[in-house]
């Protein structure tokens, strides 16, 4: 058999301390560097003949990919929609991953939407990946004043090179799938990512024990960070430069009405850091709702950061005064809601923001300033009306925790059976009568919905 010619690779990579690895790692070597990403894809399954292709060594540590999540970071890295994904991602991967004939339990190609969305950066990039090899060696460069310079050797067409990925396995393929797609029209573009490289932690034929811990450590014990807890963040980030899509645009209103503006100034929750009061509603879930409505405010003549925060904060004014439940700030001591007050969580603030829409229609049918105190004593009566005529209101007071449980408003489902029942409620005709079934309610919601976007769209 005819030995391949050796192609010795030198990277340079930084060592660096640990000390807080356990005696029995000290003497594994690990370094922080930087991979071409199509010189990764070859050595870490393979080329077919250089070292050897084997999809055993993709499937060790990492669990089965999720090709929609591939996808959507290629995106994410082009800043732009990807066409024909199936196909781009049929061409790009099959000699990788497609299956041996009849294999069972596996699929190719894998099934993805024909046009993939990206998420808006100014700079996309992701965190480092963690790789493991075998067959390589660190030796370090004596530069003064550098300790830890170093380089990583290997020969690429050594059978005995093993690569393999411990954390990354999607960022990785990501990654190459959109330098595949930016080489269409750039054949000389290249990327390299950023990369933690462990050497021998198992041996090249032992189950990836070591390996396995740390996927483990990094993936199911390191909690991800709460959304809220980055969600005001946003605005820092972008500086003196405009929101690039709605949803930065969002993320300022709904700082302001975390901050500044409308009745929920300190009551929203952050969780990570436990700020605002809590069974309100969580900063990163407002800011979804606010992020619906958008594109509806705006074609409406509810423009500017200043008009949208002070439209929906008397939106959300009129709703508590509606429900009764309106809770007063005027304290001396921190605040907290009765335990039966539900007005403010999370799944009622988001339901009542859907009904944006009919509320504007409901302002430009009565002829008033979009917001001002007219149009806030109107939305109030005709929110109340809304929850009286949903069997939401006792007494005038919004019903407790216990009956919003009992009439199947928490749990699975119970978010869209409660919208439904405001949109069906939100014409003055229909009261919903107890025996309705759930079924009949959602008909009537999307017949209502369907009538008051048809209006404002008038």
């Amino acid at each position: 058999m005819r030995m391949k010619k050796p192609s010795i690779q030198s990277l340079s990579v930084i060592v660096p301390k640990n000390p807080f690895a356990p005696s029995s790692l000290k003497s594994k070597q690990h370094c922080m560097c930087a991979l071409d990403v199509s010189k990764l894809m070859e050595w870490w399954p393979g080329t077919p003949h250089s070292p050897h292709r084997d999809r055993e060594k993709v499937r060790a540590i990492q669990r089965a990919l999720d090709w929609k999540r591939v996808a959507a970071i290629a995106a994410y890295l082009l800043q732009e929609e990807i066409l024909d994904a199936p196909d781009r991602v049929n061409k790009y991967f099959k000699e990788i991953y497609q299956p041996r004939k009849h294999e069972p339990g596996r699929e190719w190609p894998p099934k993805v939407k024909k046009v993939i969305g990206f998420q808006r950066s100014e700079l996309p990039i992701f965190s480092n990946v963690l790789l493991h090899v075998n067959g390589a060696k660190i030796k370090d460069i004596d530069i003064k004043d550098e300790p830890g310079a170093a380089n990583l050797i290997f020969d690429e067409t050594d059978r005995n090179l093993n690569f393999s990925v411990i954390d990354g396995q999607h960022r990785i393929n990501g990654a190459y799938l959109a330098i595949c797609i930016r080489r269409e029209k750039d054949t000389s573009a290249r990327w390299e990512i950023p990369a933690q490289v462990f050497l021998d932690l198992d041996t090249a034929h032992d189950p990836p024990r070591k390996q396995a811990q740390i996927f483990i450590d990094v993936n199911f014990y390191q909690k991800k960070v709460d959304r809220s807890l980055v969600a005001d963040l946003f605005p820092t980030a972008r500086g003196l430069r405009e929101p690039i899509d709605q949803k930065e645009r969002a993320q300022d209103i709904g700082r302001r009405l975390m901050l500044e503006t409308g009745p929920l100034v300190g009551m929203i929750q952050i969780p990570g850091i436990r700020y605002g009061i809590k069974n309100v509603i969580a900063l990163a879930t407002l800011n979804s709702a606010i992020e619906d409505v958008l594109d509806t405010m705006e074609k409406n003549d509810i423009n500017g950061l200043e008009m949208q925060t002070e439209f929906l904060a008397q939106c959300l004014t009129a709703w508590f005064s509606a429900s009764g439940r309106f809770e007063s700030k005027a304290r001396s001591k921190p605040m907290e809601l009765t335990t039966q007050n539900v007005a403010y969580q999370g799944r009622i603030l988001v339901s009542v923001l859907t009904l944006i829409p009919a509320m504007l229609l409901k302002l430009k049918e009565n002829k008033v300033l979009l917001v001002s105190d007219k149009a806030l004593e109107i939305l109030t009566d005709w929110l109340k009306g809304v929850a009286e005529r949903a069997n939401l209101l006792e007494g005038g007071i919004f019903i407790g925790k216990d009956k919003f449980k009992e009439r199947g408003y928490l749990g699975s489902g119970g978010i869209g059976r409660f919208r439904d029942s405001l949109w069906v409620a939100m014409a003055d005709e229909n009261r919903i009568a107890n025996n309705t079934k759930p079924d009949e309610v959602s008909r009537l919601a999307e017949k209502n919905r369907g009538q008051v976007f048809s209006k404002l769209g008038k």
